[in-house]
């Protein structure tokens, strides 16, 4: 009689010692959110410590400071930083893991942890653990998704997932088989646009309106046949005239100046960027200050070096140093400093990393010591601003007397193609893009690459997706070594447009 009771008394209490953590994304965690979006750090920070003291068994405070450690890494991009918050995110997860698995917030918390740590970890080549933690995050929202169908935040990162894993090229399929996941472009659109369509109409979802803004204007920047559909996202973020809070947060001013500089509106991003919010309550995102350098010098502005210096001075990351020492380069050689040029082509070789193609690009101009032809070299910045006619003048008001390499030659049928391309005229492009094949085909420049994926682009607007086909596998065939991993994604998203079509 005696050991039943000593068990029962044990068992209560054990279950007065157990706590089981609950999920509330209550208005307190809303408003910690939206100042974590904003990267007002601190800001976020007091409400996640107020929202722990008054509710100590919500989990939701866990799952936003991982948040602000994402932020943190995946812009700041050190290495220290990153080691010494990896045993941190070890201990969230250990929290959320103990939360009510009742809760559609207890797979989908734990997925968003992996999945941000996945992309961190890609920052820092750590390609294996990054594939695993998406494998993981992958198996939890689809759980989830089963489990809880009307839980829309579920569908961004599905959304996200799918979009991606479409764009993997043919001969990287193993990572997919490890990953486990399919999905297409079309499909994970579609699932980002449910939750932002919910986020205008639905006020408990408007929470989430900035983030799938953000994940959309990717997407339709570099994976849509139709880039400027991205305008519209930034029409439906200024939708409301008297809600001007997108002009206070950085991760929406990158994505609006980016959408401009990528439509050919360089004077809006310009001055967009100009306005952006600065203070010490914000996490210094230094990428901005490369935007802004990058969009003046496409406009020529004589202070646009300043702006690249003060990128390359305060950030202490890893990306695009390289390529931002050869845009300083560019600066002086199209303003006919030859001797400033080689000054900082050098600094490529010297810093920075050679991970992202911008980086690479860099790279390879400095190790080839091939000064770029500076007719050519100022047409495509303005071409890349958006300035289609100031480009097309300086190219055709002289004679062709300036090409005097094979790779000039290459390089002026290409840009042609690309300012008629762009500027509306199609059909006087494709010839151009043509004579670029034919020329440079074997090249390792990216101009003949190029030229067949903006063909497949062209034919399947046109609706012969036949023909656009023959391009894009034209595109990623070709054994450039320039721009060569952002071709053959954007190339493999075409034919996995028309295979769903």
């Amino acid at each position: 009689m005696l050991r039943p009771l000593i068990i029962i008394i044990f068992l209560f209490a054990a279950n007065i010692g157990f706590t089981q953590y609950n999920y509330d994304f209550n208005q307190n965690c809303q408003n910690a959110y939206s100042a974590i979006t904003s990267l007002k750090f601190e800001e976020g920070k007091k409400l996640l410590q107020k929202e722990k003291f008054i509710h100590p068994n919500n989990n939701i405070p866990y799952l936003l400071e991982n948040y602000i450690y994402f932020f943190t890494l995946f812009i700041g991009e050190e290495e220290d930083e990153f080691d010494k918050l990896e045993d941190i995110k070890d201990d969230i997860i250990d929290r959320l893991k103990d939360g009510d698995e009742n809760s559609p917030y207890y797979r989908y918390s734990l997925a968003q942890i992996y999945l941000q740590w996945a992309f961190i970890r890609t920052k820092f080549k750590e390609y294996i653990t990054a594939t695993y933690e998406i494998n993981k995050a992958y198996r939890l929202l689809e759980k989830n998704n089963e489990e809880f169908p009307d839980f829309l935040p579920n569908l961004i990162n599905l959304g996200l997932l799918h979009t991606l894993i479409g764009t993997i090229p043919d001969k990287y399929n193993w990572i997919k088989r490890i990953v486990g996941i399919e999905g297409t472009i079309k499909q994970g659109t579609k699932e980002i646009l449910t939750v932002l369509n919910a986020s205008i109409n639905q006020k408990e979802y408007a929470v989430y309106k900035a983030e799938c803004l953000f994940y959309l204007s990717f997407i339709k920047l570099n994976l849509s046949t139709d880039k400027k559909k991205s305008l519209d996202y930034v029409e439906l973020i200024k939708k409301n005239e008297n809600d001007t809070s997108y002009l206070t947060n950085p991760l929406v001013i990158y994505a609006m100046s980016r959408i401009y500089m990528s439509n050919g509106l360089n004077d809006r991003a310009i001055e967009i960027l100009l306005s952006r919010p600065a203070g010490s309550e914000y996490y210094p995102f230094f990428f901005l200050d490369y935007l802004l350098g990058l969009a003046k010098l496409q406009r020529l502005d004589e202070d646009a070096n300043h702006f690249l210096l003060k990128y390359i001075t305060n950030f202490n990351g890893i990306n695009f140093i390289k390529a931002a020492y050869q845009k300083i380069a560019w600066y002086y050689l199209v303003n006919g400093n030859i001797s400033a040029y080689r000054e900082n082509i050098a600094k490529v070789e010297k810093y920075g990393y050679d991970i992202v193609d911008a980086d690479k690009q860099a790279e390879r101009e400095a190790e080839n010591n091939d000064i770029p032809n500076r007719v050519l070299l100022k047409a495509r910045l303005l071409f890349d601003g958006g300035y289609y006619e100031r480009a097309l003048n300086d190219l055709t008001i002289n004679n062709t007397n300036f090409l005097s390499t094979p790779k000039d030659t290459l390089e002026f049928y290409y840009r042609l193609g690309r300012i008629y391309d762009e500027w509306g005229k199609p059909s006087q492009a494709i010839p151009q893009y043509k004579r670029t094949i034919d020329a440079g085909a074997e090249s390792e420049y990216y101009f003949a690459a190029n030229s067949a994926l903006k063909l497949g682009l062209i034919y399947e607007r046109r609706g012969d997706l036949k023909k656009a086909a023959y391009y894009y596998e034209q595109a990623t065939s070709m054994e450039n070594e320039e721009y060569k991993n952002s071709i053959d994604q954007k190339a493999k998203a075409g034919l996995n447009r028309i295979e769903n079509n």
